[in-house]
């Protein structure tokens, strides 16, 4: 008996674990300001996509994921003066092209990201919006007809946006790599 080569056509959900190891980046900051600031920690969430497998095996697709978990960082930047940073909301949507080996999948992917970012400092909070490219490569292992193990490198860049806290214009922004690895239920 011959067991049925994998077919990538379909549909998928999956929920993600990983790291985001990101460097917020600076400019014309006044007063005192933070040395080599981070956003870092631990991501969860979920994620969900459509692929289609070419008859030349080239396999064409598209996801988006959303994660549960909220960055934060906190700046102590000394006469008492505490600033926090934290996501908000974030999400990103991508395209991706891969090459289908029966049960593996190596691919690549671009797209765009969202992400809605909270700095407060004692009563005082600043919201924005930032949007930015979001690239990497990953690779997807079939461990079942229906069950699919998902490992993922991702770069992200938020690029910078002017804040006044006061002092006079800043501009602060981030660049990230993302690990991650997902289980995928494919219909």
């Amino acid at each position: 008996m011959t067991s049925q080569a994998t077919n990538w056509t379909g549909y998928y959900v999956g929920a993600f674990g990983g790291y985001h190891a990101g460097h917020v980046t600076q400019q014309g900051c006044v007063g005192l300001c933070p040395v080599d600031p981070k956003l870092n920690g631990g991501l969860f969430g979920f994620q969900g996509g459509y692929d289609y497998e070419l008859n030349n095996h080239v396999v064409i697709g598209a996801f988006g994921w959303v994660p549960l978990t909220r960055l934060t960082a906190t700046y102590d930047l000394g006469f008492g003066l505490i600033y926090s940073v934290r996501t908000r909301f974030a999400a990103l949507a991508a395209a991706r092209v891969g090459y289908a080996f029966d049960r593996w999948l190596p691919y690549v992917f671009g797209g765009a990201g969202y992400a809605n970012i909270e700095i407060s400092s004692g009563a005082s909070s600043w919201k924005k919006g930032y949007v930015g490219p979001v690239f990497g490569v990953g690779v997807e292992y079939a461990l079942m007809r229906h069950v699919s193990l998902d490992l993922r490198y991702m770069y992200s860049s938020a690029p910078k946006q002017g804040y006044d806290f006061g002092g006079g214009p800043e501009q602060y922004g981030e660049f990230a790599s993302n690990f991650l690895a997902a289980v995928n239920y494919r219909f």
